[in-house]
Parts: structure tokens; sequence; C-alpha cells
């Protein structure tokens, strides 16, 4: 908070400072500064958090349904009607609305990303309007899943009538820190629910990306976009522990035609801890428009976040004043009432926190 003065505004206090951003260097004297660094795998993840639902909202779940069971290849778990939840976020009432989990069919419940298909309600708008918004607004953009043949893939979702941003592109990364190379092809279509996806596969013999027998394996991980990447890893290190353990830079036009970009867009992208199942975008442009996630609009809407101390986590987040948006969780492949709270992210995403099965 910057104090004021008879003189006017004066510049702020020390303590209002953030140490890593701002540092007074005068001549002759040495000081240590603070900085970012990547953490090893071992010892990114303390809490072992990990992806494992995706929360779509649509206003025609039978459409989502079909779309993610017929043309992705997926099975439904449960189709409900929610009751009395626990989970009211931000006072937005769930009950009464159809509730659908699905997942895929050759994959253990311990590693398999579920997608949730929730009711949206009468007249609901869409989280992130279309085609205003773009990678450049930050927040929670897409679902990630693979599959075996690009050009297979494409033509299913084609012949199904899925939206798509762009026909699939070929990209390449040599990822150092990975000891590794990233040789793909993708393309961004989208659910019935106004959901943004990401479908790759893998050119490279030796990176095994799809783990199922159908064309498809389902959604991995989510990106999430921002204009500055480092007040979402102080989120993602303050709540969880988990710590940045790699990055990368684009400047490939034919990635930014897949996924919508301006053209000549530059970002730098990376993974959030091992395992996470999460890689943040830092976006290298102007002005963005951050579009909150909310329960109550279409789209890609919530991502369920397990861990293995439920309240350590909570513990973590009192010590570094992250308010909880509400207790509770809904119900999910594992549990129908699962112990769990709601947060918000540092660009307005939403994350369901719960218990990691003994």
């Amino acid at each position: 908070m910057v104090s004021e003065s008879k003189f006017g505004r004066r510049s702020a206090k020390k303590s209002d400072v953030d140490s890593k951003e701002e540092t007074v260097i005068l001549p002759g004297i040495a000081r240590e500064v603070v900085g970012e660094s990547f953490a090893k795998l071992a010892d990114s993840n303390p809490l072992e958090t990990k992806l494992i639902t995706f929360t779509t909202v649509s206003s025609d779940v039978d459409a989502s349904i079909s779309f993610y069971r017929d043309v992705i290849g997926m099975t439904v778990q449960s189709d409900t009607i929610l009751g009395n939840s626990p989970a009211i976020i931000q006072d937005v009432a769930l009950s009464g609305r159809r509730h659908v989990l699905l997942s895929m069919p050759e994959s253990g419940w311990n590693d398999s990303q579920v997608v949730r298909i929730l009711e949206a309600p009468p007249g609901a708008g869409p989280i992130r309007p279309r085609p205003e918004s773009g990678p450049n607004d930050p927040g929670l953009l897409v679902m990630e899943g693979g599959t075996r043949d690009g050009a297979e893939s494409y033509h299913a979702l084609a012949s199904a009538n899925t939206p798509m941003i762009s026909p699939p592109r070929y990209y390449y990364f040599r990822n150092t820190m990975w000891g590794t190379d990233v040789d793909s092809m993708s393309y961004a279509p989208f659910g019935p629910g106004g959901e943004q996806l990401f479908i790759t596969a893998s050119i490279r013999s030796d990176q095994k990306l799809v783990h199922s027998k159908g064309v498809h394996n389902g959604f991995g991980s989510a990106s999430i976009t921002a204009l500055d990447q480092r007040p979402v890893n102080a989120f993602f290190e303050k709540a969880f522990g988990v710590k940045r353990t790699s990055q990368m830079e684009c400047y490939q036009e034919n990635v930014n035609e897949l996924v919508g970009a301006p053209a000549g867009t530059y970002f730098l992208w990376g993974n959030l801890g091992a395992d996470v199942g999460i890689e943040i975008w830092e976006m290298k442009a102007e002005s963005g428009i951050v579009y909150p996630c909310s329960l109550d609009k279409t789209g890609l809407a919530m991502l369920t976040l397990r861990v293995n101390d439920l309240e350590k986590c909570r513990a973590m987040c009192a010590k570094a004043s992250i308010e909880l948006v509400s207790e509770g969780a809904l119900p999910n492949v594992f549990d129908d009432e699962p112990a769990g709270f709601i947060l918000r992210g540092a660009v307005g995403e939403l994350f369901e926190v719960v218990q990691a099965q003994a």
C-alpha cells in the first residue's frame, strides 16, 4: 500500500515491496538478492498433488455425453442429479443439476483423469466468450489429451461436426531440462460445452503418449495462461508446495495458429511439479482480459486436484492467507461425498482439492 502525506503520495514502505521485483542498488555496496529457480522433480511436489478431474459446464448434457463417449471413447461412470451438495461455490446452488462422470475404459482409477459434465443453469453464458477471448487472456485455457494418430483423430472429430480452430499443426521443441525432444502434431477442437481442447499425437516412436486401445487416451493435463507467470507459480508453491520444473519458449506460427493466438505471439511454457498435470504458459502480450471460472457459466470451469494430506494443504493455504472459496467437494469416482474445499487461483481458476484415498 502506498502511504499518503501532506506532501502527497510517497514511495512504498520496504515491507510493501516484493524484493524479487524491486531492488535498490547502491554504489560500492554488495547485497544478496533472491530470485526463482527450477526444482528437481524429487523436490517439486511434496503433497503428491495430481490433476484427476476436469469439470466442464454444458447447456446440453446429452450432447456432451455423446461427444466424450462416442467420439473420444470414454465410458460413463455415473449420471445423477445433485442433491444438497456441501460444495456451494460463491453462493452458486448446484442441487438439482445433472452431474455426469466419464473415464477412459482401459485406465485404472489411480492414473485416469476423469471428465465431469455439470449441467448449466438456464440461459448460462460462456466463461470465455468466442471469438473475443484467446490464449493472451489469462486463466484456465485448455484440457489436453493424446491420440495415436493426429489425422485419424481429426477425421473422427470433423466427422462429428466438432468446431476446430485449425487442422493439425506440426511443432518441435528441444527440451534440454527434460533431456528429450518434443516432436508432436496437435490441433484444438471445442467440446459441446464450449471447452477448448488440445489433442496431441507424438511423432517420435520413443514417446508413448497413448495408453488406451482406441484412437484417444482421454485427457491428462491442463494449461493455464498468464501475462506474468510469477503470481501463478507463487500460488501453487504456497498452496501445494508445488514448484516449477521446466520451461521452454515458443515462437512458432504453426503453434499460434493451432491455439488461436495472434500472429507473432511469443510465449514461455513449462510444467508444474512432478506428475501434477498442469502447464503454465506466459504469453508475451501487452494486455489481456481475465475471465474468472464459474460453475454458473459454460466451458472448462474447474480442475480437481488430489493431495496426500488435505489438512496440511489447508494449513498451508491459511499460512499464506489464501482464502478458501468454499468447503466441501462434488462427487467423484472415488467417493460420493468427498472431503475437500475450493480455491481460486491467481488468474481466476477454480480448484477443487480432495484427499487421496488410502
